[in-house]
C-alpha cells in the first residue's frame, strides 16, 4: 500500500461537508490569531504572576499543569457539543469558559482558586480547539488541508511574536502608570487583563462563520477505536515532552541566562517568528513532495539535535538559535500531523477525536509539567537541561511510534462523510 494521500482524490474532495467552505476556515484562523494575540500577552506573564504571589517551583509546576488538567475536564463537552450544535456555537461557548478562567486568575490569590481558574482556561480552550480544528478540516481537502493548518500555525506564531514582544515591554509603563514595580502582582494582573480584553475580540470573526450542521457519516467502530488508540499513544509521547519544558520557556531564559522580562519577551517572540517561517515553508516545500507520514516525522527527527544543543550550551545566543531551528522544524511538522489525524476521521467524529486525543496530550503534558517542577526544585538551574533531555527522548519515541503505526495508513475520513452513521457511534 505505502503511504497515501487518499484525501486528495476527487471523491474525497466531493465528500467535504458542503455547508462549510475555505472562507469559514479562514475566519476561524483569523479568530485564532487574534485570540492568540491577547492570550499570548496574558499567558506570558502567568509564571511571573505566580512567582510574585509567592508560589515556589513546585507550586508553579502544578499550576503549569492546571490548564492541561482543565482540558481533560473539558474533553467530554468538547466531544459532545459539536454533535448538538454548529461548530460556530461550540467555539463561542468554549471562548466564554476561557474568559471566566482569565477573570478568576485576575481576581484570586489562593493556590486552589487560581488552580481552578487556570483549569477553566484549559477547559474552554479544548472546546474551542476541537471544534475549530474540525471546522478547518471540514472546510478543506487534499493538499489544502495541511496548508491551512500551516497557515493557522503561522498566523498564531506571528500573533505570539507580537503579543510576547508587546508583553515584554508592557510591564514597565503599566507599572509606572499605577505606581508599582513591573514585577508587582498588581502590575502583572493589569497586563494580563489587557491581554484578556484583546482575546475577547476574537469572537467577532466567529460570528460570521456559517452555522452549518455537521455531516453524520462515520467510520466503522472497530477501525475508529484502533485509530484513536494509536494516535493517543503518539499524543502522550509528544505531550509529556512538551509539558516538561515548553510551559517554562520564559523561566528558562530568565533563570538560566539572567535576561530581564523585556529580553525574555524578545527571545520568545523571535522563536515564534522562526516557527511561523517553518509552518509556511512546510506548505510550499514539504507537503507536495513527501508522503504525509514522512513529512511529519522527518522534521521531528531533524529538530532533536538542536534541542540537545540548547540543553547543554551556556550561551544565550546559541541556546536561542538552537531553539529557533527546532521551532521551525516542529511548526512545520505539526500541521502535517494534524492533517493526518483529522483526515482519518469522519466530520462528525473530528471534534470528538481532537478532544479525546487532547486527553492524552494534556494528561501527559500535566505530568511532564509537574515532574519538571520537581526536577528544577531539586537541581536548580541545571534542571532545565534535564527538562530538555526529557523533551528530546519523548519526541523521539513519538516519531518512532508514528512510523511504526502509520507508515501504511490510508486516511478515509472524508469518504466516510457520505456513509450512513453506524449504530455503535
Amino acid at each position: 500500500m505505502g503511504s497515501s494521500k487518499a484525501s486528495t482524490s476527487p471523491s474525497a474532495a466531493r465528500a467535504d461537508a458542503p455547508a462549510l467552505r475555505r472562507h469559514d476556515a479562514s475566519l476561524y484562523i483569523l479568530a485564532s490569531g487574534l485570540g492568540g494575540l491577547g492570550l499570548g500577552i496574558a499567558l506570558f506573564y502567568l509564571n511571573f504572576l505566580y512567582r510574585a504571589l509567592g508560589f515556589d517551583a513546585r507550586a508553579i509546576g502544578v499550576l503549569g499543569g492546571a490548564q492541561a488538567l482543565g482540558a481533560l475536564a473539558g474533553a467530554i463537552p468538547a466531544a459532545l457539543l459539536p454533535r448538538r450544535m454548529p461548530r460556530r456555537n461550540a467555539i463561542l461557548a468554549g471562548g466564554t469558559v476561557t474568559a471566566l478562567g482569565v477573570i478568576g486568575i485576575l481576581t484570586q490569590d489562593a493556590l486552589p482558586a487560581i488552580f481552578i481558574a487556570a483549569a477553566l482556561t484549559g477547559c474552554g480552550g479544548i472546546i474551542v480547539a476541537s471544534s475549530g480544528s474540525a471546522l478547518v478540516a471540514d472546510a478543506t481537502s487534499g493538499f489544502d488541508r495541511p496548508r491551512m493548518f500551516g497557515n493557522q500555525i503561522a498566523l498564531g506564531a506571528l500573533a505570539s511574536f507580537a503579543s510576547i514582544t508587546i508583553a515584554g515591554a508592557l510591564a514597565t509603563p503599566v507599572g509606572r502608570l499605577i505606581g508599582r514595580a513591573e514585577s508587582d502582582a498588581q502590575t502583572l494582573r493589569v497586563v494580563i487583563g489587557i491581554g484578556g480584553v484583546l482575546a475577547i475580540a476574537s469572537a467577532i470573526p466567529i460570528l460570521f462563520v456559517r452555522p452549518a450542521s455537521v455531516a453524520a457519516g462515520r467510520l466503522d467502530a472497530p477501525h475508529r477505536r484502533s485509530l484513536l488508540l494509536r494516535f493517543m499513544a503518539i499524543e502522550m509521547a509528544f505531550g509529556f515532552g512538551a509539558g516538561s519544558f515548553l510551559p517554562f520557556l520564559n523561566l528558562f531564559f530568565a533563570d538560566r541566562f539572567g535576561l530581564p522580562i523585556a529580553g525574555v519577551g524578545l527571545a520568545i517572540g523571535a522563536l515564534s517568528i522562526a516557527g511561523s517561517l517553518g509552518a509556511l515553508l512546510n506548505g510550499k516545500l514539504i507537503v507536495t513532495r513527501l508522503p504525509p507520514v514522512l513529512a511529519t516525522v522527518i522534521p521531528v527527527f531533524a529538530s532533536l539535535p538542536f534541542a540537545l544543543a540548547a540543553a547543554v550550551t551556556g550561551q544565550p545566543v546559541i541556546a536561542w538559535a538552537a531553539l529557533a531551528v527546532r521551532a521551525a522544524f516542529m511548526y512545520g511538522s505539526s500541521p502535517n500531523f494534524t492533517a493526518i489525524e483529522l483526515s482519518s476521521f469522519a466530520p462528525v467524529e473530528r471534534a470528538g477525536a481532537v478532544a479525546i486525543l487532547a486527553i492524552s496530550w494534556n494528561g501527559a503534558s500535566a505530568a511532564g509539567a509537574a515532574l519538571s517542577g520537581v526536577m528544577r526544585a531539586e537541581l536548580g538551574v541545571s534542571g532545565y537541561t534535564a527538562n530538555l533531555v526529557t523533551l528530546v527522548a519523548s519526541y523521539l519515541v513519538a516519531a518512532i511510534l508514528l512510523l511504526a503505526f502509520f507508515r501504511r495508513h490510508e486516511p478515509r475520513g472524508d469518504a466516510a462523510a457520505l456513509l450512513r452513521s453506524d449504530s455503535i457511534g
